[in-house]
């Protein structure tokens, strides 16, 4: 799905986990951030149904308020959406689990370990992520999946870049399922407001499980506000 990752070398190894100055202060950040309406166009590159699962798909989703974790799924293809589709869209999305800037305090509120690759950027690591951090339909597998960010200089204050979640080895689910592999890559750019945007994602996953629910997919998703 992506291309193999580049072996970088290192001014030093990671530190301790701890808390970091630094991401403390993006994350801070993250905890204050107004969640903004957005359109993403989701390109499915491998479906475990195909004749279900479209290739593409155009959605727009509103925030019911400026601080809410509930959205409201507006347009899909730039049509009104069907009851069905709004009732998916609000189980999916009702607990806050619309990925973005305004996600990151949760999802990387662990102390993580350090490093500074060459050219200076710097690499935050956690090998479990805390609970609540990402929910599927199976439940939450938050602690059975690692996550590293990137942060770089831009107009003179740094700012997360790139976060990739992924599950180092496979797991099971519920005792009956099992993760084999897990691996979603977020792009953040600066954003209007200064703050930084969600505006790409690429994802992959591969889920064996009864009765057929499981599968792999392959995805990459483009975001923009609205």
């Amino acid at each position: 799905m992506r291309a193999p990752l580049l072996a970088f070398a290192l001014f030093a190894l990671p530190a301790a986990a701890q808390a970091d100055p630094m991401l403390q202060s993006i994350l801070a950040q993250s905890a204050k951030a107004p969640v903004v309406g957005f359109e993403r166009t989701v390109r499915a590159e491998v479906r475990a149904n195909p004749e279900k699962e479209p290739a593409t798909v155009v959605e727009r989703f509103v925030p019911k308020s400026p601080t809410s974790g509930t959205w409201t799924l507006v347009s899909v293809d730039g049509r009104k959406p069907t009851q069905k589709e709004l009732e998916a869209a609000a189980k999916n999305t009702g607990n806050g689990v619309i990925p973005g800037f305004h996600r990151l305090h949760v999802v990387l509120g662990a102390p993580p370990s350090r490093r500074t690759e060459s050219g200076g950027r710097t690499v935050f690591h956690w090998n479990s992520l805390p609970e609540g951090a990402v929910t599927t339909p199976g439940g939450d597998i938050s602690s059975k999946l690692s996550a590293e960010a990137h942060v770089e200089e831009q107009g003179g204050k740094p700012i997360i870049s790139h976060v990739r979640i992924y599950a180092a080895k496979p797991f099971k689910i519920r005792g009956i399922a099992t993760m084999h592999s897990f691996d979603v890559t977020s792009l953040y750019k600066p954003g209007t407001s200064g703050l930084p945007f969600l505006t790409a994602q690429t994802s992959a996953s591969d889920v064996s499980a009864p009765f057929g629910m499981g599968g792999k997919r392959r995805s990459s998703i483009s975001f923009k506000p609205l």
